[in-house]
Parts: structure tokens; C-alpha cells; sequence
């Protein structure tokens, strides 16, 4: 799974995120455990990577080029971000409006430490600059776009101090905000569909290797199984979120025939004990 189609099921859950916050509590805590595993080893590979990338920038060597790999590292920390801040003001949002804790803790880790490998990861780019100006130019555009994109979809977040708490400009989070229609109608519903729709267009294009695709799909799996099927519109979400979605169901499905069957053994074998 890339890091694109992460971002994009991001766009999805902020779209969604009062709708998930209000319904029944989820099923959250294998869920999240699953979400933050996944997100640690994708970590650890990221850092472990840099490591040796700095190294090879501080140490060029005319027979190795570390750029080309550098840059899908990068990729995919900048583009995951997206998600990882939507993901931590969604759960925020909904702890507070259930009074509960369960989600909070383990997302709002995942996201420190992702702010930690942007924040080097970028300082490495900024130490090779003028050995690879293109690449630089290149990752700063799709930097300032993937800040741009994550305010605006902080924004669909009803709470705005939760949303302004993730985001890269405060101001700019508090002005997508108030631009936004406070009533769910079809033309709120509808200028949310553009808004995906045009997120989607902007994936399109980017480098299509993935650095950690197991992880990324770990990930996006252990966000989904957060929330029970009622809280999700069956043609709403990316496709391949819809993907993940379709296995869970099918787990949940088979998990509830091997209970059922569990129980009926029970029953048989006290019965016979009785008699």
C-alpha cells in the first residue's frame, strides 16, 4: 500500500470524522495497539534508513548515488503525515466527546514521533541541497502542498481547537473553518465529495514505489478496525481502504461463526454432563 492511498484515506476519515465521533463507542483497543505496532516499525525502518543517508550525503561517494532511495523514504514520511495528524485530532475529538481515553494516547505517540522523522528527514535534505537542487526544489513543493491540504482537512474536524492542535498554520486551519457550512446538507455533502475528489487528483502522479507498503497497509487496517460497520457509508470510502474494509468484515464475520460454534459445543457438552 502507498503512502498516496494512506493520504487519501485520511482525506476520507476527516470528511467523516463528526460521524464517527458521535456514533457508538469502537471497538478500539486491539484496533490501536495494531495501528501504533505498525506505525513503530515503520518508524524504526525510517530512522534506521536516514542514519545510513546521512552518512552517504556527509560522505559522497562517486560510485553510489543514495538519492533516488532517499527520495521515496521521504515521500512517503511527508505523505503519511497527512493521515497521521488526521488520524490524531480524529481520535482527540472523539475521546472527548465519548469521555474516554482509549485512543488517545497510542495516536498522539504515533504522531510525535512522526514529527520527529519529518523534522530529520528534512534537515537531511536541507544538508544535501546543493549536491541535489532538483530533488530539494522538488520535496519543499510537495512539503508546502501536503501542509496546505492537511490544514484544510483539519478543518472538516467539528472541534476547531482539536483541529488547530495538529496543525502547520493555526490561522490558516481557523480560516478553512469559518469558511466551512455548519449545516450537513447535500450541498455540504456535495462540496466534501470535490474536496476529495480533488485531493485524489493531486495523488496522482506520485512516484508509485512504497518504501514500507506491509506497514502502510498495517496501519491503515488497524484504523479501520477502530470503528464498527454502522459507522461507514459502503460506497464512501477510497478503494482501497474499501479493500481493508471488505477483509475486516470477513474476519468479524468468521470470528462470529467460530463463537457461535464455541458456544454450541458448550451447550452440547453440559447437556451431557447433566444427563
Amino acid at each position: 500500500m502507498h503512502a498516496s492511498q494512506l493520504a487519501e484515506l485520511g482525506s476520507w476519515i476527516a470528511a467523516h470524522s463528526g460521524g464517527l465521533a458521535y456514533g457508538q463507542k469502537t471497538q478500539a483497543l486491539d484496533a490501536s495497539n495494531e495501528y501504533w505496532t505498525a506505525s513503530k516499525c515503520r518508524l524504526q525502518r525510517w530512522i534506521t534508513a536516514l542514519k545510513m543517508f546521512e552518512k552517504d550525503i556527509s560522505d559522497p561517494s562517486p560510485d553510489h548515488d543514495p538519492w533516488p532511495a532517499l527520495e521515496v523514504i521521504v515521500q512517503e514520511i511527508l505523505l503519511s503525515e497527512f493521515l497521521t495528524r488526521i488520524w490524531a485530532a480524529t481520535v482527540l475529538f472523539h475521546d472527548a466527546y465519548q469521555k474516554s481515553d482509549e485512543l488517545q494516547g497510542l495516536a498522539n505517540s504515533t504522531f510525535i514521533s512522526h514529527i520527529e522523522a519529518r523534522n530529520r528527514a528534512v534537515r537531511l535534505l536541507l544538508a544535501g541541497q546543493g549536491s541535489n537542487e532538483a530533488v530539494f526544489d522538488r520535496f519543499n513543493m510537495l512539503r508546502r502542498k501536503m501542509e496546505r491540504w492537511t490544514d484544510l482537512f483539519l478543518s472538516q474536524i467539528p472541534n476547531l481547537e482539536v483541529a488547530r492542535r495538529f496543525a502547520f498554520d493555526q490561522n490558516r486551519v481557523a480560516d478553512f473553518f469559518s469558511e466551512k457550512p455548519q449545516q450537513q446538507d447535500q450541498a455540504s455533502l456535495r462540496r466534501q465529495h470535490l474536496l476529495m475528489a480533488s485531493f485524489k487528483a493531486e495523488m496522482i502522479g506520485i512516484k508509485e514505489f512504497a518504501a514500507n507498503p506491509v506497514f502502510n497497509r498495517q496501519i491503515a487496517a488497524g484504523i479501520l478496525a477502530c470503528f464498527p460497520s454502522d459507522r461507514f457509508d459502503s460506497t464512501g470510502l477510497p478503494k482501497s481502504a474499501r479493500m481493508l474494509w471488505l477483509e475486516k468484515a470477513q474476519d468479524d464475520t468468521q470470528s462470529l461463526v467460530n463463537e457461535l460454534f464455541e458456544f454450541e459445543a458448550r451447550s452440547i457438552e453440559e447437556s451431557s454432563m447433566m444427563n
